[in-house]
């Protein structure tokens, strides 16, 4: 039973993101391992489920009546195992968590062990995505963002919020000068992350640091080099490419060992939030509560959202 109720899991990925290797993304696991599951599925039922083209993967009949009949039972499932365990009050079962990769690879991954060892009955599966602000097509049990996404369903708590600054290497500094205002970065060469949703680079936003709220100057990327992944992005100011800006309490250890050096002295990025965000399950299973609750620990989080 368990080995059907994983390759419903499986399947439904793939119905989600018509794609095997969206999927597989999704999922954590190989492209392959979804086509092995996917057939194992449909040797079983004795259907074809998808229509497969070069660049498609559709839904047959079959596969759309065998969806909406799995969807239910798994939901059905899911809840059944929600009751039991908070009725012992048992802290346990897998735990799928998908965040932005900076937030995974530079708060999350060296943190969720203590996580972990406080719970031993839980497995972890952590996916990083690129896409910091949509909320993908994944059975994630918890999403970090740093929006709430526009008519969704899921409940959320507020984590805290951070704020980005720019940074150059004192290689770049040395051979370009150093910018004063965030207006002289038209003369300069920036490292633009750019937006995986919209396809385009991010704004660059600031704002004085010791002035109240008001409308931020935002600055149009024109960088040479733009990138979703923020390590990268890094990595190329460090080399002395050019001006980067990236989420300041990140940046200290860099500055504390001088690969990088901050810049435009008194301005930064307004403050943008980041939620924790969970499908209203009835009841919520304590392996999701617990999470939200150490999210917001490490996080310094204040009171829960709606």
């Amino acid at each position: 039973m368990a080995d059907n109720v994983h390759l419903m899991r499986t399947f439904l990925a793939v119905a989600a993101a018509a794609s095997f290797s969206g999927a597989a993304k999704a999922l954590g696991v190989s492209r392959a391992a979804v086509s092995s599951q996917v057939a194992q599925l449909e040797a079983r039922l004795g259907v074809r489920l998808f229509r497969r083209t070069t660049r498609t993967v559709a839904l047959t009949s079959e596969g759309e009546q065998y969806a909406a009949r799995v969807g239910g039972l798994l939901e059905q499932i899911d809840a059944l195992d929600n009751e039991y365990a908070t009725r012992a009050g048992e802290v346990a079962g897998p735990l799928t968590v998908e965040v932005p990769e900076f937030f995974g690879v530079r708060v999350l991954a060296a943190r969720v062990p203590a996580f972990l060892e406080r719970h031993p009955g839980v497995n972890l599966n952590l996916v990083l995505n690129e896409r910091v602000d949509e909320i993908a097509h994944t059975d994630a049990d918890i999403f970090v963002r740093t929006s709430l996404p526009r008519a969704h369903h899921l409940k959320y708590r507020l984590l805290g919020g951070f704020r980005l600054i720019a940074a150059a290497s004192p290689r770049y500094l040395s051979k370009h000068g150093e910018p004063r205002h965030p207006r002289e970065l038209e003369r300069h060469t920036t490292i633009d992350y750019i937006n995986s949703v919209s396809g385009q680079p991010f704004d660059w936003e600031f704002e004085p640091a010791r002035r109240g709220r008001g409308e931020p100057l935002v600055i149009a990327p024109k960088g040479r080099l733009t990138c979703n992944n923020s390590d990268a992005c890094i990595e190329a100011a460090i080399a002395g490419f050019g001006v980067v800006t990236d989420v300041d309490f990140m940046l200290a250890p860099l500055f504390a060992r001088k690969l990088l050096v901050p810049v435009l002295a008194g301005w930064q990025s307004p403050e943008y939030p980041l939620h924790a965000l969970w499908h209203p399950g009835r009841p919520v299973a304590p392996r999701v509560t617990a999470f939200v609750a150490f999210l917001a620990e490490i996080t310094k989080a204040g009171d829960a959202g709606h």
